[in-house]
C-alpha cells in the first residue's frame, strides 16, 4: 500500500465531546447591613469546563487491527461581575468589578495505539498543561509535559 493509498484510507471517528457549565444573570447576593438594612449587589457570571477529542482510524498494517489516535483539548471558560448598589459610592466603591480570563486551555493531548506484530501493540499517550499552576501556593510553573508509552503482549 502507498502512502496516499494509506492517508485516503483513513477515517474520523465521532469526536468525543464533554461540556458543562452554568449562566447567571442578574443574581442577588447580600453583602451585608448598612444602617441596619441587607444590603445585595447583583451578579453576573458564565462558566463552563469541558473536553473535546478528534479520533482517528487507519486501515490494519497488522493481523486486521486498525490503528487508532487522536488530538484533544480541555479547558474552561469563566467570567464575573459584580455590580455594587448606588448608596456605596458614597463610600468609594466601583460601579462593578469583573472577574475571570475568559477560554483557557489546560490540557492540550495526543495518543497513538497501533498493532507492530500480531501479538505486541504499541500505546502512546502524551499530554500538555500549557499553564500549569502549583497546587499549593498557586504560582506559575509554565509547562507540564509528559509522555507515556505501554509495550502490550497478547497470549
Amino acid at each position: 500500500m502507498d502512502i496516499k493509498q494509506f492517508l485516503s484510507s483513513i477515517k474520523a471517528k465521532a469526536p468525543t465531546v464533554n461540556i458543562e457549565g452554568s449562566i447567571m444573570d442578574n443574581e442577588k447576593v447580600l453583602m451585608g447591613k448598612l444602617d441596619g438594612e441587607d444590603l445585595y449587589k447583583t451578579r453576573d457570571r458564565a462558566r463552563a469546563v469541558g473536553d473535546v477529542t478528534l479520533n482517528f482510524q487507519a486501515p490494519s498494517m497488522v493481523g486486521n487491527v486498525p490503528t487508532s489516535f487522536g488530538v484533544g483539548a480541555s479547558g474552561q471558560y469563566f467570567t464575573q461581575e459584580d455590580k455594587f448598589p448606588e448608596v456605596l459610592k458614597q463610600f468609594g466603591a466601583p460601579d462593578s468589578v469583573e472577574y475571570g480570563k475568559g477560554l483557557t486551555v489546560d490540557q492540550l493531548s495526543a495518543y497513538l495505539n497501533t498493532p507492530i506484530t500480531e501479538n505486541v501493540d504499541l500505546d502512546v499517550n502524551a499530554r500538555i498543561n500549557p499553564y500549569y499552576v502549583d497546587p499549593v501556593d498557586g504560582q506559575m510553573l509554565g509547562k507540564d509535559k509528559f509522555v507515556g508509552a505501554k509495550l502490550r503482549y497478547n497470549f
